[in-house]
């Protein structure tokens, strides 16, 4: 009986150890991770600011390099090496009209290429800039800033020594603040004592001119709402400013 119980007990313990190596070897095996690459599709090498580049300055070799671009999403102006190879010299030297960022692609809309200064090439045609000598408490507490419109205001002294104010012109434009232009409003100045340069005409300038002669002038700051580019007339002028030219005393014309 013993023998029959010990071959009973050798077969179930073979057939335990048969079972469990099957068991074993009917596990999945390990599921392979396959690496591709993604495909990232053509590119093309495009003109970009290698740093900030401000209003007015001058470019300069350090400030632009080549860069690979996505073909299909290469923004529109942006200057190609693939149609333009020699652009990074050709650019160099040129002026920023606007400021340019760290990885911007160049646009030759945004620079100006001349040897004149930046800001006789800033202004439009038939229009002319003339500093005016202002202080804080006449510039809106400072807050006046290039690129705002604001409103000119001659204040004289009349009879018995009272003050008489009026608006001579409306909605001119302030191209900069001491040395400060548009896109360095962070490098202005802080001292009392300041000089706006304002856009004008030809004839505008003149009545600004006589003005500082006469009086004081003040510079009052216009809303964004009611400082309109497109208007008819830019630059609209109240009152009159009488002024004495070849001799000849006269009322500012109105245009």
């Amino acid at each position: 009986m013993k023998y029959a119980r010990l071959v009973v007990l050798g077969v179930a313990l073979g057939a335990g150890l048969l079972a469990a190596r099957m068991v074993m070897n009917s596990k999945s095996p390990e599921p392979q991770v396959v690496v591709t690459q993604a495909d990232t599709g053509q590119s093309e090498e495009v003109l970009v600011a290698s740093r900030d580049i401000v209003l007015g300055s001058k470019l300069s070799p350090k400030d632009l390099e080549w860069t690979d671009w996505p073909q299909d999403a290469v923004p529109k102006g942006a200057i190609l090496k693939s149609s333009d190879p020699e652009a990074r010299s050709i650019y160099t030297g040129q002026i920023a009209k606007a400021p340019i960022y760290d990885g911007e692609p160049i646009r030759a809309q945004r620079l100006i290429d001349t040897e004149k200064g930046f800001m006789a090439a800033m202004l439009p045609k038939g229009m002319r800039a003339i500093a005016v000598s202002v202080e804080a408490e006449t510039t809106a507490g400072g807050f006046i800033l290039p690129g705002d419109k604001i409103d000119l205001i001659l204040t004289q002294t009349g009879e018995g020594n009272s003050a008489v104010s009026e608006t001579i012109l409306e909605n001119v434009r302030v191209l900069a603040i001491d040395e400060t232009t548009a896109g360095e409003q962070d490098k202005k100045s802080l001292s009392p004592k300041r000089t706006a340069t304002l856009e004008l005409t030809l004839d505008q300038a003149e009545i600004v001119a006589q003005s500082q002669q006469v009086g004081t002038i003040s510079l009052a700051l216009r809303s964004a709402q009611d400082s309109s580019d497109d208007e008819v007339d830019v630059v609209r002028k109240r009152g009159g400013v009488s002024f004495v030219k070849y001799g000849v005393s006269s009322q500012a014309p109105t245009r």
